[in-house]
């Protein structure tokens, strides 16, 4: 029984990569948690940068140009 269990949860894992890779559309459905956490992320740190002047220079020096 729990042979079972681990190869449908094999199985199904391998699924899902096999389709993530083949499909960059639905590459980006299973990615979008990531972005939106990324995107609040970056939301917190702006609004703490602009607080203060060294704040904004240490954003400015962690920012990707």
């Amino acid at each position: 029984m729990i042979n079972l269990i681990v190869i449908l949860i094999s199985a199904i894992m391998v699924a899902l990569l096999l389709a993530w890779w083949r499909w960059p559309a639905f590459r980006v459905w299973i990615e979008a948690p990531k972005y939106i956490m990324l995107r609040q992320e970056r939301r917190f740190d702006d609004r703490n940068a602009a607080g203060t002047t060294s704040g904004s220079i240490r954003f400015m020096a962690h920012k990707d140009y």
